[in-house]
């Protein structure tokens, strides 16, 4: 029996990935006397095995269901609006009918106003303080909490998460970003480099637990920027030294820090880096100036080629680019992934630029809070979201995308989340990393990630 339940869910039918927020929260509300039980996989499992285990977890003490949204998006949905996916809709209506619990939501639908249901109790952002406090007046607490502090924080799971040794398993470095790029929506953005941060004995405190607890060895690095600084770099690579384990691990850095700091190439192969994403965002050089990225425009292709030779067949990268920025028009488009096919770069993508001028909670970029000092506006009347420039509007910005990705996918090896979330059903890093997509067996990896989910419902079941 559980105070809290949460319900996650990624949004993919390939890989039984698992989601950090909800173990964060669990292992936060744990710290201060609650019982906590997470629900992984839903959206892969049955709505009568997904209601069993809920309802084998609620008692007399539970004060709620808290789900998360942050997967949501890319779910294949059935005659519903989006976006609440069908598992969620499902079972809530049985749960509603037996048990009387709000329902908690969390993550970035929680600031959406196209929800299609009005009974969602919702938190914003990194909610550790808002939900502890909720739950301490929901059980008539009154209790002073010191708030949540990301430099001491402890994740610790339990032996009803049913880890098994061979998954990828996420972990959070730090919260926060240096950078300000013009597009972000992340929180804490432009902090000071080293903050936020988690103290580093904590962070091998946490691989040492989970190696000898469930033999983990793979993790998603979850930091906007892992390589914000030479230090942190330095320090990862000593943690990964000392251990008794061969550490590898995938997440966000930036590019442009390797080629200022060239002591980092060796340190993040080191520190056990396998594939990266990279934010490239344009080779153009006034695009990439404008979105906050001009080194890009510059000198990153030099750059990528020198480094490619320089990891050899150690480490891979994702390379992600924006189209739709300011000055740049179809013909550079072409040319940048012209590039990539040339140089065999090992799997990018380019993806229309989002912005957001509703009056949503989400936070805001700049782009999102002065469109049209950068150019663009909302023409359309029946269609808010597509915004227009003197080259684009967001449709078309997104037609030639899916166009790019038709005509390129063939050209595409599995690097950075994706690459690591194969390699989490049971592969090593090497067996998939330097292997074409269009020649992976799809439907054994579906097989395999049916196997997984089926023995943690027959574990949470039994």
């Amino acid at each position: 029996m559980a105070n809290i339940i949460f319900l996650t869910c990624v949004n993919t039918d390939v890989t039984p990935t698992r989601a950090v927020a909800s173990y964060q929260l669990a292992s936060w509300v744990r710290q201060h006397g609650y019982t906590a039980k997470v629900i992984d996989f839903c959206h892969q499992m049955s709505t009568d095995n997904l209601v069993a285990i809920i309802e084998k977890n609620i008692g007399p003490d539970t004060l709620a269901i808290g789900v998360s949204s942050t997967f949501w998006n890319g779910l294949v949905q059935t005659n519903r609006n989006y976006p609440e996916p069908d598992w969620v809709l499902d079972a809530h209506k049985i749960i509603n009918s037996r048990h009387k619990l709000p329902w908690l939501l969390g993550g970035y639908a929680s600031a959406s106003t196209g929800l299609t249901q009005d009974w969602w109790v919702k938190f914003y952002g990194n909610a550790e303080d808002a939900l502890l406090k909720w739950m301490d007046e929901n059980s008539s607490k009154l209790i002073r909490r010191e708030p949540f502090d990301i430099k001491t924080s402890t994740k610790n799971f339990l032996t009803d998460d049913f880890i098994q040794p061979f998954e990828i398993m996420p972990i959070e470095l730090g919260r926060g970003c240096m950078f300000k790029c013009r597009f972000c929506r992340y929180d804490l953005l432009g902090k000071r480099p080293g903050t936020y941060l988690r103290n580093f004995d904590l962070l091998k405190d946490e691989f040492l637990r989970n190696y000898d607890e469930w033999g983990t060895t793979k993790y998603y690095f979850l930091d906007d920027t892992v390589n914000e600084s030479e230090e942190k770099i330095r320090a990862l690579a000593d943690i990964a030294q000392s251990l008794p384990f061969k550490l590898e691990w995938t997440g966000y850095n930036r590019l442009d820090l390797i080629c200022r700091r060239p002591g980092m190439i060796n340190m993040l192969r080191d520190s056990g880096l396998r594939t990266a994403y990279f934010g490239i965002e344009s080779f153009h050089p006034a695009a990439s100036l404008v979105v906050g990225k001009g080194w890009s425009g510059k000198e990153s292709k030099e750059f990528l080629i020198k480094l490619k030779k320089e990891w050899g067949k150690d480490i891979t990268w994702y390379l992600s680019f924006i189209i739709g920025l300011p000055g740049e028009d179809r013909a550079s488009i072409e040319d940048s992934n012209q590039w990539c096919v040339d140089n065999e770069m090992y799997e990018w993508n380019f993806h229309a630029l989002s912005i957001n001028r509703s009056n949503s909670k989400l936070l805001k970029s700049e782009f999102d809070r002065e469109y049209e000092k950068y150019g663009y506006s909302f023409p359309f009347e029946h269609d808010p979201l597509n915004w227009k420039n003197e080259l684009w509007t967001f449709r078309t910005a997104m037609a030639y995308s899916d166009d790019i990705l038709k005509r390129t996918t063939d050209k595409h090896l599995a690097t950075a989340w994706f690459l690591a979330s194969l390699v989490g059903i049971g592969y090593t890093y090497d067996e998939l990393m330097h292997t074409p997509k269009i020649e992976f067996d799809w439907e054994k990896f579906k097989r395999q990630t049916k196997k997984i989910v089926d023995d943690y419902v027959a574990y949470q079941l039994g």
